[in-house]
Formats: structure tokens, sequence, C-alpha cells
């Protein structure tokens, strides 16, 4: 057994403990019958030292020291001191006391020290000391949870760090350091709840060691040569870390409240950076970057815009965090260090097992294409969600049980107990330098007013609220403990307090209370309105035809699957023999050039490697050995890397990570692909919270792409819409694209155009309805030719005659091209088809500019698959209608219906059809 996890088993017990039992029942019959470390165990139980004697011990004592140790470890956070008020009651709880175990103080006495920890020598005479520094140290103010941890180095590594050195001793300086951060911490919330009477700013209050639990992660971060900090939290508590970790100047803060220009007191120095939209949000939504050398090295700490939802801004932060450790330029493929950026995650204890965007995002954390090599998440547990107590918003004991599922290390730590708070941190930053991994830490504390500061909490919850009332402040609390043991006066202390509210009274008065600041019309910035011109995004053939041959290139002894090498040998042939580009190869010498041009391409989404329909073959397999090969990855005129992963199967956590990788590298192509449009119905709060409308609100701008899988060709009503009404219903001041595009060459001109305009002041995400069955008909694949000049065409015209044309029909994606291919079979010159290749911004001119030539013309049809209350009809009516002048405007498609489509696929035939004859006839 030397070497394997179970010879391993004395250290730790645990799932062992049975194990170690029945090989001690062994050594007592036959010495030499368990292994020499076994025995070299037992003898030291037998007897106090190491000899081979096994006489004079009471086997089953010793059983249940063991048995009580081990009980200690896995349970004792359930009777720990944990909780500042409002202990909970638990009940059939685990024997955790030498009693429980019909044991004495005498019969530990006997016992050597090692039995119970071999971490415990030098510093406890016997079993009986150790077990009761075991006892003090798993259920004192910080409460362990590492048993179920799968990792045996992991646990070994806790388990060591954790009984040799859990406490830390703080030097007198240390000390008045906690309790001014307290003092200002506590003061701020004080003033604000005096001077702003009812003024909504989720106080921090009952929960307030999070601030020097922070500076410290920062202080640690700082000595470990981690320059990038991202932090994502929601509202509560907000205000107070703006203002005393990214060090926000309080008449900033207090401008806000007064409605006045919080901009004139913004550092001179450009230390602190805040972005602000034109439309704006609320005070405790807003975030910042600050750069600073506080710590010991220079540090860029930023805190996310986030929403109301909560939880939502945590793979937001990821993706910022993963950007800050990659390098995109200047290689094939990222290269990534984690110990140049950190995510700090601060959860609310109702939100963080109560919406599953946590355990999507918990799901990234040891993924290749998302880790951050490990998150700090901190939960800011004051006890209650808004009104709801625990019993009703969750079926665990703790509100960290789920992270369990995902080997995260648990620490509870007492709120109260300020620096146990920072020993907590302590561990967990050297958890994370040394294995890279997630670590939880459950801050237990209270709310001391509440959900908002206009709430009366007694009402809900009045047990909770009758010791809250009666329960001092922080500040005090720990001011009062450092007078006692006579690391301070009280005269100190109360000055400590006293500069404390003189420094946010004196940025008060600094501010003219007269100057308000009210912007009704909140116009966006000309660049915005300006909208993005066209830009020639053509490439020379002879550039095409080299990176199409580098694509096409595998490594000596590569052997590709025999059907799939002739799929792909096929993409010789629109370079060789005149042939046609489909969708895949479109897209793939898009981003071919982009990297070319120098802007790194990330691309992720389930099955996004070969693509869903068997389209993309990005990352190819030797069928042989497994191996994989990523032809974009070895491009020789490459400035940039490319990178795709298979998504887990994940959309909120994914788009939400994406979005934040962009947001953080503005260089890069980032784009998310969904395995069908649909599915991007589980991150709809990601496009409606952040995508669509942080420019607006926040000032903060990204350059995402989505590709949404879109059209009716019988599937049913889960695969047929992407839901194109929801992003034509949000577009508005020009804050993303929307295009539902027909040929592969303009596909091609809209991905660069996109990458055109990445990291200007035009950047702006990119929706695109992408087809399935279209990705090989060969209507839409186009030639080489249409690749090497021109541009993004927002609307395809073919030719036609001017005085013979009475019906002009506007259809976008699969239906203009099943009505195009009809008209092929059947031409009508009295029929004039637009494809509007771009919904959003409507190209509004150009369709205005065909109807002026058409002097003929009796009527306009706007043509879909959707029905009439889905898709674009609703968003494109008003503005046809204003186009068309005194000409008639007619829908053709499906009638209104609460489902997308029809399932039966024979009836999706007959309605389709009776859709493209309607809108065919005159």
């Amino acid at each position: 057994m030397k070497g394997k996890n179970l010879e391993e088993a004395p250290a730790r017990f645990g799932a062992n403990l049975g194990y170690l039992l029945e090989m001690f029942d062994l050594y007592q019959q036959n010495p030499s019958s368990v292994t020499g470390e076994l025995q070299e165990l037992f003898s030291t139980i037998s007897t106090g030292r190491s000899t081979g004697s096994v006489s004079g011990i009471d086997s089953e004592k010793v059983k249940s020291v063991m048995r009580l140790t081990d009980n200690i470890r896995q349970y004792g956070h359930l009777t720990a001191d944990i909780y500042p008020l409002y202990k909970p009651r638990r009940e059939n709880l685990p024997k955790l006391t030498i009693e429980d175990f019909d044991l004495t103080k005498e019969d530990l006495e006997k016992l050597p020290a090692k039995l119970v920890s071999a971490h415990f020598e030098g510093h406890a005479a016997n079993a009986y000391e150790a077990v009761t520094q075991l006892a003090e140290i798993y259920q004192g103010t910080i409460a362990y949870e590492v048993s179920h941890i799968n990792n045996t180095e992991e646990r070994d590594w806790l388990k060591k760090t954790i009984e040799s050195n859990s406490r830390k001793s703080y030097s007198r300086e240390e000390k008045i350091t906690l309790l001014t951060s307290l003092a200002q911490v506590e003061g701020f919330e004080k003033y604000i709840h005096k001077n702003f009477v009812g003024a909504k700013r989720f106080s921090i209050e009952g929960v307030d060691a999070l601030v020097p639990m922070l500076q410290k992660v920062l202080a640690i971060a700082s000595d470990s040569s981690i320059p990038n900090i991202q932090i994502g939290m929601a509202h509560r508590g907000r205000l107070n870390v703006l203002t005393h970790v990214l060090e926000k100047p309080y008449e900033m803060m207090l401008s806000e409240f007064m409605h006045t220009d919080p901009m004139k007191f913004l550092p001179e120095d450009g230390s602190l950076t805040v972005t602000k939209g034109w439309t704006g949000d609320v005070k405790y939504h807003l975030g910042g970057v600050k750069k600073t050398s506080r710590y010991g090295s220079e540090q860029l700490i930023a805190l996310a815009n986030n929403p109301s939802h909560l939880e939502i801004v945590a793979p937001v932060v990821l993706g910022k965090t993963r950007a800050d450790q990659e390098v995109t330029a200047g290689v094939a493929q990222p290269e990534v260090d984690f110990n140049k950026a950190l995510a700090i995650l601060i959860h609310g204890d109702a939100a963080f097992p109560g919406q599953g965007i946590n355990f999507e995002s918990m799901n990234l954390s040891n993924l290749k294409g998302y880790s951050t090599g490990g998150s700090l998440h901190i939960i800011t547990n004051n006890r209650v969600g808004f009104t709801t107590e625990s019993y009703d918003s969750r079926s665990t004991v703790y509100a960290t049980d789920v992270a369990k599922g995902y080997d995260i290390p648990i620490v509870h730590v007492n709120a109260d107990d300020v620096e146990a708070c920072i020993d907590s941190v302590i561990l967990a930053m050297q958890f994370r330098q040394q294995f890279n991994k997630d670590f939880v830490i459950d801050l237990v504390g209270y709310r001391r007013y509440g959900h908002n500061e206009m709430d009366e909490p007694s009402v809900t919850n009045p047990m909770l609220y009758k010791e809250v009332k009666g329960h001092p402040s922080i500040e005090i609390k720990y001011g009062k403990e450092l007078v006692a043991e006579g690391t301070i006066t009280e005269d100190e202390m109360n000055e400590i307090f006293r500069q404390a509210e003189e420094a946010i009274r004196s940025a008060h008065n600094a501010i003219d209370k007269n100057e308000k600041v009210l912007d009704a019309k909140m116009a966006m910035p000309e660049a915005v309105s300006a909208g993005q011109e066209t830009v020639e995004t053509g490439v020379a053939k002879d550039r095409l035809t080299k990176l199409n041959d580098e694509m096409l290139t595998y490594p000596e002894g590569f052997t590709l699957f025999g059907k799939l090498s002739k799929i792909l040998d096929r993409r010789h042939e629109p370079f060789t023999k005149d042939g046609l580009i489909d969708w895949g190869h479109a897209e793939l010498l898009a981003f071919g050039t982009i990297i070319e041009d120098g802007h790194p391409v990330r691309l992720t989404g389930q099955d996004s490697e070969r693509g869903t329909f068997a389209q993309r073959h990005a990352v190819l397999s030797d069928e042989n050995t497994g191996a994989k090969y990523t032809p974009l990855q070895h491009i020789t005129d490459s400035q940039a890397s490319f990178d795709i992963h298979n998504s887990p199967l994940s959309e909120a956590a994914v788009v939400g990570f994406e979005y934040g990788y962009n947001v953080e590298n503005k260089d890069a192509m980032t784009v998310w692909e969904a395995q069908y449009g649909d599915f991007s119905n589980m991150s709809q709060m990601m496009f409606d919270n952040f995508i669509s409308s942080a420019n607006a609100k926040w000032g903060e701008t990204t350059g995402l792409t989505l590709l949404l899988p879109h059209a009716y060709e019988g599937q049913g009503p889960e695969h047929s819409s992407a839901r194109l009404e929801r992003y034509l219903q949000l577009g508005a001041e020009n804050n993303w694209t929307v295009a539902n595009v027909t040929s592969t060459a303009n596909y091609f001109h809209l991905l660069r155009r996109q990458a055109h305009y990445l990291n200007t002041d035009k950047m702006r995400p990119l929706v695109v309805m992408t087809p399935k069955s279209l990705l090989r008909n060969n209507v839409v694949s186009d030639k080489v030719d249409a690749f090497t000049t021109g541009s993004f065409r927002p609307i395809i015209v073919d030719d036609f005659k001017k005085t013979k044309v009475k019906k002009l029909l506007i259809a976008s994606g699969k239906v203009a091209i099943d009505l195009y291919t009809e008209l092929q079979k059947s031409p009508n010159e009295e029929i004039l088809l637009v494809r509007l290749e771009q919904l959003y911004p409507l190209p509004a001119e150009e369709i205005k500019a065909v109807i002026n030539e058409l002097k003929g013309i009796k009527e306009i049809g706007f043509v879909q698959e959707e029905p009439k209350n889905q898709g674009s009809w609703n968003y494109i009516y008003p503005q046809l209608e204003a186009l068309a002048g005194n000409i008639a405007v007619n829908y053709y498609g499906r009638i209104e219906r609460s489902s997308p489509s029809e399932g039966d696929n024979e009836i999706h035939k007959l309605v389709q059809s009776q859709i493209i004859q309607n809108a065919l006839t005159i």
C-alpha cells in the first residue's frame, strides 16, 4: 500500500477511517501484518513512544479517540462559534465530545498527541491536549469544511496548514490598522444614514469585515506579484467597497447622493477611472478601476458594473480575469499566466445557492478554455434574503454547500472576529497560489437594517432583529477589545473614530449643494449616433489562396478521418476549379484574415470546434491517436492568436464570460455560438442587462459577436427560432447590429467589418442569425472573387427592370432564399426581391433608394417565417410604412402564435409552401 492514498490515511482519517481501524485490529493480532508506517503509528499509540510493544492498551479507547478526532474535523463546524447573533438550533448532531465516546481526560492523557494529529507534536503533551487544541481550531470562530475534497494532496495540505498555524498573531500596528479600517467602513455608513435619510445604499453593516479582508487580499496579491484584481459583487456593501478599496473619493460618492457633478472630484492623477453612459444607472450598480501602489507593487483594481441581477456578474468577472491573464498578440494560441490576474467574487447568502449562474460559473473553474487559476469567493452572509429566512430559501445547512460538488474548500468565519476574517483570507490565498483552485469564505454576520434603508425588517424577521438592535457595531466591539487587552487606550480609540467621521464630514462640506446636474435629454455620444460606415473588407486572392492552403495542410503522420478528408479537400476547389465557398469555409477564411490583421479570435460554444452541423471543422482529430490539430494556429502570416473551445452545456455563464473577456480585451474578435439559436434563451439576462444596454448605462463597450442558428425547417418549436424579435426589440441608439445573412461572401465581409471596428468608438456587438440547411446550399455560396473586393451589403438586390416591377418583396434569411429559389424556377419581372441582410440598424436609405426607382410599384410585401407576433414584422412595419409613402405594405407569414412553430414536419412544409405562394402571387 506504500505511496497510495490509503497509506496516507493516518494523516487525515476521513474516508479512510474504517480502513485504519481495521488495520489496527490486524496489528494487535500480528504487528507484522501491516506496513512499516502503520506499525510505527500503532506502536506509538500503544506505548506513547516508538517501540514494538503492543501490551497495556485498550484498543476500543484508541478507536474511540480516532473516531472523535475524525468527527471534529468533519463536523466541528456544526457547533463552531461562527454566528455573531441569532444562532441556529442544530438537531441530530454527530458525536463531538470525549463524553460522547465514553472517554475521560485520564484515558486521553495516556495516549500520544500524534494519534490526534502529527502536526501537534511539540505543542501537545498527550492526546487530551491535542483533542482540546483540535476542538479549538475546528469549533472556534473559524470553521473548516475540507473533508469533501477528493484530491489527496489538496486535502492533506489544507489539514496540515489548518492544524499547524491556523491563527496569526497580530502586532499593535496591525490591530490599529484593522480598527481604523473598520472605523472608516462604519463611519461612512453611519454618516450616510444620518445625513441622507431613507436614501438607498444597501449598507455593509453586519459584514463590515469584508473591506479589511479585501484590503488584505490586495496586499497578498501584491506580495505574489499579481497586478490585476477583478472584483464582482452585487449592491450590498458596494458603495463602501468603492470608497475604501477602490478609493473613490468621499466627495464623489456624496455628490451622487446629492445629484451634483461627481466628476469634479475625480483624482487628477488619473489613478481612478470611472465610465458613464448617457442614460446612467443607480449608484450602487456602478464600478470603476483603481490604479494603486498602496499595497506594494503597482496594481489595477477593477470593480465590475453590475445590474440588480445579483450574481449575474460572476462569469463576466471571470471572463475579464481570463483576458488579463492571456497574451494574444504575436502568438499562435493564447499564453495563459494565472498569476497575472485574480478574480474575487462576492456573493449574497440567499443568492449563492439560489441563482443557477453560480453553478454554471463554478463549473468553468477547472476547464481549459475558462479557468482563471482559482477564484476567491466571499459570501457576505447576512442570514436573510430580502425578507426570506434561510429555511425558506435553501435546502442545505449552509449557503456554501453547493460548492462542495466542485471540490472547493469552504471556511465559515464569524464576521465579528475581524482577525479571524483576515486569517481566513490568508488561508484562501495560500491555497489559491498553491493549487490554482477556487476557495469559498462564508463571512457569517447579519444585516443592520432592512433590505434597503427604507425597510422595517422587524415586520418580517422579528426574532433576528430583536438581537440585531441590541448588538454593537463591529468597530465599537473591536475597539473595546483592544482597549481591554491594553493595545490602545479609550482616548486613542475615540480619536480613531473621530478622524473617520471628520474625513467624510469635511468631504461633504466641500460640495456645492446648489450645483444640481440633471440631464433630461441624455443624448448619446456623437460617435455612437453616427453609426458604422461602409468599409472595404475584401482580401487579395493570392493572400486568400495561401491562407487556404495552410488551413488544409496537416502535420506529417497526421491521419484525418477519411470521409472528412474528402470534404475538406473540396475546399481547394474555389481556388483551383472555380468552385464555391460554403458557409463554414467562408467563416474560417474570415477568421484567418482577421488574425493576420492582428486581431486575436476567440470562439466558444457547444460543439463549436467541429460545428453543431458538422460545417466548421476548425479543430481536427487524428483518427489513430486522437491527437488534435487546429490549422488556424499554424498560419505563417498570423499576428495574433486563434482560440476555440467546446463550451460546457451552459449559456448564461458562458455568454457572460465571453462578454467580460471582450470588455477587457477589446482587440479580440470574441465569438459565442449557440448550438441552436433558441439555446440563447438561457442567457437572456446577459443580452438584456449587459450586451444591449451596458454602453448606455455605464459607458462599457464590447464588440462581442453572437452566432445564433435560426431558420424554419420543420424541426419543431424549439429548434426553429433564435427569437429574433427579442434582439430587434432591444435595438436602439445603435447599440448593436442584428443580421440575417444569405451570402457566404457577405458573411465573410460582415465578420471582417466587425473586426475592423474593434477597440474603436464605433465598436458594438454583432448578433447574427446563422443558417442551418443553408450551410451547404449552393445558392448562398459564392465564388472567391466575391471575397477579394467589396464590403458588407446590408441589402442584396438582383438586377431588375424598373418599369416592370409591381410588387416589392423584402425578406431575410432562409425564407428569402426560398423566395429567390422559386423566382429562379419561375421568373417574374413584376416581382422584385430584396434580401434584407442587416435588420438593425435598418438600412432605410438603401431600401428607400430601391423604392424610389420603382415607378409602377403597387405593393410592398414583407415576408417572414416566424409567426406575425414574432420575428421582424412588429419591428419593421412602422419603418416600412414611413418609407413606403402611399404604397400598401402587407404581411406574408405565419399567423399569430404562442409557440414559435408547428411541431409536425409535414405540416411545416404545407405552411411554408403557402407563405411562399401567397407572397409570389400578384
